[in-house]
């Protein structure tokens, strides 16, 4: 998996420092200037813990967060991380459309972004990848074992060869190292040699599927099962006998039923019918008279309010006869509307609106006629007002003797059918009941049914996926067989590791020498032609500090060469921190540069596609003709009482002086 490291941001509490990255990054200088540390962010920025061993007095004190830029293929990333936090914020592109989140560093609860899978930083660079992160059994032991994903932080084992374990652990898979750390160093080396194929891979996750759902189905179908045990519900076929039987007794007791409503309905007695056809008609007839009311009174309010109108026309018209008397005799000389003076005008002209005069003038009635009209008019409204006061007054008499008559129906009535209520309902009242209490016991019985059907299609359902899962399992083990007969590829890993110590000119090691890598172990075992089974060269019986750091390099770099040539899902970076601690660059010259040339040319040729960091105490400069970006950088630690802004190769923290 391609990932190449950009920059490294790095927050003090008084200085903001920049480390950009090249192909090949190479740190050096004396001790303390804080080039480990650079290594121990990068890894920090990547899910790595910085405990009491890993933090420095210098970042105790001074250290903020961390920042690295880098391409995960062809996606940038971006990851923050501050001091002492299990969080750390990350910038991408996500399904075209920029994200930034807060994710954990290593223990996820839910996902960050809903449908993706992404839990932990590990599931986000798989997925920038475009790969699936792989699984392995828990237990290596039962067949029946759940899954649990191979984490970026366990391939990143065989990617960054911290300083303080380069001579105290082989990659965790040495006896000494913890149990649970020595299984999944185990699985990861048998990933990266093609052990763990991805037709392996498929078949394990498609067995966790099944086997999931196997248990999942069969804990549901047990759990019916003890709940209609205790509550001594019968099986199915008992079921089905008493729903027979209910619905026998219910068909019996609805035949009764309405065999009583018959015998009742026969004696029903005359005179209910006669009250019921009584009490309907006088119903009607109240509602008639009651809406005849209503008219009546709508139509006097309607003959008021017309004989009110006709009342105030008259006032209104002597009014006007009394005015135009009175004003009859007046000589205007300003106008009456605004009070100025009139126009002059000529003895035939209005002198007020300029009209001529009339001999008869308009609007000017018979006062006489019109009051006998007026009068005519309201002596008619006053007698039809009388008639239909009366009318309504009849109307009522006649309501208040209806709703007496009706009353005396309604109580008889109920009289009556009270009787043939009692008569009915203590015949048939029994049978009701037991039609009801069938009806609930068939309600229950139906429910129940389905649990009990819910029963066989759980255990219908898990024996089908114990057919499936034992199908899978066997393919899994003749996937698993085939995969560890192919030996091509662990041959190989032999191979380059055993060129590694030679080009590395490590002593005591030869061309004629054979390197074993047993399972289930697979620790690399090296022997010499003559010296028998029992001279082995391991990692744990190597005497020298120095040839146990560069054996465990030298061992990294042919994984990384492996993973290279067979396309393994490993990423793309190794980080060396002091690939000749415990040696002498100069007493050790053969040693150093061969080495550190091997890792020139490798990064050329082989691993063109890998990003190196190596720190060490002295630079090997790479050759003229170095084909890939390289960077290289002096770091020196300042001295108590020295002018810190006078260091031409500042440290990490450019201003700090202690410890």
């Amino acid at each position: 998996m391609k990932l190449v490291l950009q920059v490294l941001h790095v927050s003090f509490k008084n200085s903001k420092e920049t480390i950009k990255f090249a192909d090949f990054a190479y740190f050096y200088g004396p001790m303390g200037a804080g080039k480990s540390t650079i290594a121990r962010l990068v890894d920090y920025c990547l899910g790595g813990h910085l405990g009491e061993k890993e933090m420095t007095p210098a970042l105790q004190s001074e250290f903020v967060s961390a920042s690295l830029s880098l391409k995960v293929e062809d996606a940038e990333l971006n990851l923050r991380r501050d001091s002492g936090s299990n969080l750390i914020r990350a910038n991408f592109t996500y399904e075209n459309e920029p994200v930034e989140v807060m994710i954990p560093a290593r223990s996820g609860d839910g996902e960050v972004i809903p449908q993706s899978g992404i839990e932990v930083l590990s599931d986000l660079i798989y997925v920038l990848g475009g790969r699936t992160p792989p699984k392995v059994r828990k237990s290596k032991i039962r067949e029946d074992s759940d899954l649990a994903r191979l984490s970026l932080r366990d391939l990143l084992w065989y990617c960054y060869l911290d300083q303080d374990s380069m001579d105290s652990s082989f990659f965790h898979l040495d006896g000494d190292a913890h149990p649970h750390k020595r299984l999944k160093s185990r699985d990861v080396l048998r990933f990266l040699v093609g052990f763990h194929q991805e037709q392996v891979s498929e078949l394990e996750v498609r067995l966790e599927i099944q086997r999931a759902e196997r248990l999942k189905c069969e804990a549901g179908a047990q759990a019916i099962k003890e709940a209609l045990k205790e509550a001594e519900i019968a099986t199915e076929v008992e079921l089905a006998v008493i729903h027979q039987e209910l619905e026998r007794k219910l068909a019996t007791v609805e035949a009764s039923i309405v065999l009583t409503r018959k015998n009742i309905e026969s004696k029903k007695p005359h005179a209910m019918e006669g009250l019921q056809a009584e009490a309907r008609a006088l119903a009607e007839e109240l509602f008639a008279i009651e809406e005849a009311s209503r008219e009546l009174k709508d139509i006097l309010g309607r003959d008021r309010s017309h004989r009110n109108e006709l009342l105030s026309l008259s006032t209104r018209f002597r009014r006007s006869q009394s005015a135009r008397e009175v004003l009859s005799g007046v000589v205007f000389e300003d106008c009456p509307q605004c009070g100025r003076d009139l126009p002059q005008r000529t003895s035939n002209d209005c002198p007020v609106c300029g009209q001529s005069h009339s001999k008869d003038p308009t609007g000017s009635l018979d006062e006489a006629i019109a009051e006998k009209d007026m009068d005519a008019r309201i002596q008619e409204l006053n007698d039809l007002i009388k008639r239909h006061e009366a009318a309504l007054r009849r109307n009522d008499r006649i309501l208040r003797e209806l709703k007496v008559r009706k009353s005396l129906v309604d109580i008889e009535l109920n009289r009556v059918a009270r009787d043939y209520d009692s008569a009915y309902l203590s015949v048939a009242l029994e049978s009701e009941k037991q039609r009801m209490a069938i009806l609930q016991q068939l309600s229950d019985l139906d429910r129940i049914e389905v649990l009990v059907k819910k029963i066989g299609a759980l255990s219908d359902r898990a024996e089908r996926l114990f057919v499936a899962e034992q199908k899978t399992r066997l393919e899994l083990k003749e996937a698993r067989e085939k995969a560890e007969k192919d030996t091509q590829n662990i041959s190989l890993l032999k191979e380059l590791f055993l060129d590694c110590l030679l080009r590395s000119k490590l002593s005591g090691f030869y061309t004629d020498d054979c390197v074993e890598m047993r399972s289930p172990h697979f620790l690399p075992e090296v022997t010499s032609v003559g010296g028998g089974n029992l001279a082995v060269t391991s990692f744990s019986n190597l005497g020298s500090g120095g040839k146990k750091t560069l054996f465990k390099c030298c061992f990294a770099v042919a994984v990384h060469r492996l993973a290279s040539k067979i396309g393994a899902l490993l990423p793309t970076i190794l980080i060396i921190d002091s690939p000749m601690k415990n040696t002498s660059e100069r007493q050790n010259r053969d040693q150093f540069e061969g080495f550190i040339k091997m890792l020139y040319e490798l990064s050329q040729t082989e691993l063109r596609d890998t990003q190196f960091v190596v720190v060490d105490k002295e630079l090997f400069a790479p050759p003229s003709q170095y084909s890939r970006s390289f960077c290289s950088r002096l770091m020196r630690p300042n001295e108590r009482g020295q002018d810190w802004k006078k260091n031409p190769h500042p440290p990490l923290i450019p201003y700090h002086q202690d410890k």
